[in-house]
């Protein structure tokens, strides 16, 4: 759990504290504190999962850097529509999906981005099946780093409560991936992320008592 707690104050150092995309950051922490909280967690899931997948340091600070920002788009959704308690109209649904373009718009022209980065923003809620948005990409079209971010964000908002639901446990939520292996995720990455399950559960409770 140690381990977990400290990764939440390494956060804010994967960007320079004075860059552009940090200033942003802090807004949506100002703006919608989950989110925030939920970027911070996938960040730290998909730390664990690239290491279990051995992928080289380079591709995992890419990694890393890309889940803490996947959801800056969300800056420009209203909280009314992030937080309803009631079904989503087919406008506020529209808006919601637009997220991944808002994200890419607001890193448009940083140079302190690997265009790795940029394309996971993008392309994060992309699925295996080819069924995903914006670009409806299909199998290994999605980046890899998108692919990642897909398992990892489900996974977390799968465990996180929400107005219209109970979050579910980390059973729960491990078969639903499985149950979605080879159509919404990549299987083959599902298959690294589930043996990681008691190791994952820790960063729950630290979140838990250790709120960020």
């Amino acid at each position: 759990m140690g381990g977990a707690v400290r990764a939440l104050g390494d956060f804010p150092h994967h960007f320079d504290h004075k860059s552009d995309i940090s200033e942003k950051m802090r807004l949506l922490r100002y703006k919608h504190e989950e989110t925030y909280r939920h970027c911070v967690r996938v960040a730290l899931l998909s730390e664990k999962l690239a290491s279990a997948m051995r992928l080289d340091a380079a591709s995992i600070r890419n990694l890393v850097r890309g889940c803490f920002i996947h959801d800056i788009g969300k800056l420009l959704v209203p909280n009314e529509v992030l937080d309803s308690t009631m079904p989503l109209t087919d406008e506020q649904w529209a808006l919601i999906k637009r997220h991944p373009e808002f994200g890419t718009d607001i890193l448009e022209g940083k140079e302190e981005l690997d265009a790795e980065i940029v394309q996971l923003v993008l392309c994060h809620h992309e699925r295996w099946d080819g069924g995903g948005y914006p670009r409806g990409l299909k199998g290994e079209e999605i980046p890899l780093n998108a692919r990642i971010c897909s398992v990892v964000d489900a996974f977390d908002t799968m465990m996180s409560p929400r107005p219209y639901r109970r979050r579910k446990s980390l059973d729960e939520a491990m078969e639903e991936l499985q149950k979605h292996a080879g159509t919404q995720f990549d299987a083959e990455i599902v298959k690294y992320f589930i043996p990681l399950a008691s190791d994952i559960s820790l960063i729950y409770f630290s979140f838990r008592d250790n709120k960020v």
